[in-house]
């Protein structure tokens, strides 16, 4: 990695948001989530959807921390990178496991639109009955490339 792109990288952990205040220009997306959280409300799976570069994984972190969830009981995974069915078994053995810290387990599926059809039709049971303790958050900039099975099973946010 050259010295520039790691300055780039440092910057933007260093002023990453981490609380929905914080969050520019994603009104319409943080105010159905904090109206949600007011709500008590949450579904366990949400969607969150647009184009590259708005803020849809750091959404996902900020909402992970919103349902309690500690570090080591968050899980994200780059679905452009781990693709197959493999993964989502091992999500499915790890779902019935009490959260070690927090509240919740929580897992983020970056690039969701990147599983096969396979792999999304092996997700949709976990999806529809998740333990009461498990979140799942699909980030995508492909919505239409999702079944339309699991697109019915999750709460999209724009």
């Amino acid at each position: 990695m050259k010295n520039t792109d790691r300055d780039a990288v440092e910057f933007q952990r260093k002023y990453r948001p981490t609380d929905f205040h914080e969050m520019e220009g994603q009104t319409k997306a943080v105010a159905t989530l904090v109206d949600l959280k007011k709500r008590r409300s949450i579904p366990h799976a949400l969607a969150i959807t647009g184009i590259s570069g708005v803020g849809k994984t750091t959404l996902a972190r900020i909402i992970r921390k919103k349902l309690h969830c500690a570090d080591r009981d968050y899980k994200e995974v780059n679905m452009a990178e781990s693709r197959g069915i493999d993964t989502i078994r091992e999500i499915i053995a790890q779902m019935p496991l009490a959260p070690t810290e927090g509240l919740t387990r929580v897992w983020t599926l970056d690039e969701a639109h990147q599983l096969p059809s396979m792999s999304q039709n092996s997700f949709l049971k976990p999806l529809e009955e998740p333990p009461a303790h498990v979140y799942f958050i699909l980030v995508t900039t492909d919505w239409h490339k999702m079944l339309k099975t699991i697109q019915t099973r999750c709460t999209k946010i724009e």
